[in-house]
């Protein structure tokens, strides 16, 4: 069953991340996502997780120099940086955040890789792309925010060449969430712009329908979810003690932190990597 906000909508995401992308970049270790904290040592950091789980995603694309990857919900832009540099393919991003394609644009123009990046405003749901013309795509912890899944995996289906593969980091329900805990979340999915959240065995028949077939389903939530919000806590104790200014307002970082308290609480919810491929 979904769960999640429906009153949820691009225009809200947008405003969401124009408003939090750097509060969460600075939680999150540069990027806006999870850490992989699997084998890690024990003094590990939050951008060490970060890095490690950019690389898995990498691992599941198998792309190399010459092909192009579509980056959905691309963020500010340094995990597909992160891609082009490991394996040569150039990197696509679109992003419904005006603020988040800024950054990402500027990355790329930092970094000098304005040949192998792009990032430009556009929906998942209707994609500025022809059929058959990209060699895989990934979707970095940007699918919960769409309330329409089956249709956002149709259009990458339709974009994506015969044989592309496509890797999703998700949250996801390891088992179905009862309605008091879908009721004591609901604050949470209204913060953090949360549209949809899958069970994970909805993902095999979500995706054939969908016309992919699905290849790998990892629950890897035990590496995830509880280390990377540990890490978040010292990182919101440590700018405490520094009376940091909070990089975004002050009524949203109350908000966020409120919302993580409760997600810590309910561990039903989990993180897993889902890797599927077009029939060619």
């Amino acid at each position: 069953m979904l769960r999640g906000d429906h009153a949820v909508t691009a225009a809200t995401v947008a405003e969401y991340y124009n408003q939090a992308t750097e509060l969460i970049s600075a939680d999150l270790g540069g990027s806006l996502h999870f850490g992989y904290w699997h084998g890690l040592p024990e003094n590990s950091s939050m951008q060490d997780a970060s890095r490690q789980m950019t690389e898995l995603m990498i691992s599941k694309l198998s792309v190399g120099p010459g092909q192009r990857v579509l980056d959905v919900g691309c963020g500010a832009g340094r995990p597909a940086a992160d891609l082009s540099r490991a394996t040569g393919a150039s990197v696509v991003g679109v992003d419904i955040s005006p603020r988040q394609i800024e950054l990402a644009t500027g990355l790329a123009r930092t970094e000098g890789m304005e040949d192998k990046l792009s990032f430009q405003l556009a929906d998942v749901m209707s994609l500025p792309f022809e059929a058959d013309t990209l060699d895989a795509a990934w979707l970095f912890e940007s699918m919960f925010h769409m309330p329409d899944q089956s249709r956002v995996l149709e259009e990458i289906a339709r974009v994506l060449r015969p044989g592309g593969r496509v890797a999703i980091a998700n949250l996801v329900q390891r088992v179905p969430l009862t309605e008091e805990q879908n009721a004591a979340l609901e604050e949470y999915w209204k913060v953090g712009n949360v549209a949809a959240l899958l069970p994970l065995e909805d993902y095999p028949k979500l995706l054939s329908d969908s016309g992919l077939v699905l290849t790998e389903l990892a629950d890897i939530s035990e590496d995830t979810t509880g280390p990377t919000f540990e890490a978040i806590g010292r990182t919101h104790a440590a700018r405490a003690v520094g009376h940091t200014e909070s990089l975004a307002p002050g009524e949203l970082a109350s908000q966020m932190g409120a919302g993580m308290d409760q997600f810590i609480a309910t561990p039903e919810i989990g993180f897993a990597i889902i890797v599927a491929s077009k029939p060619g």
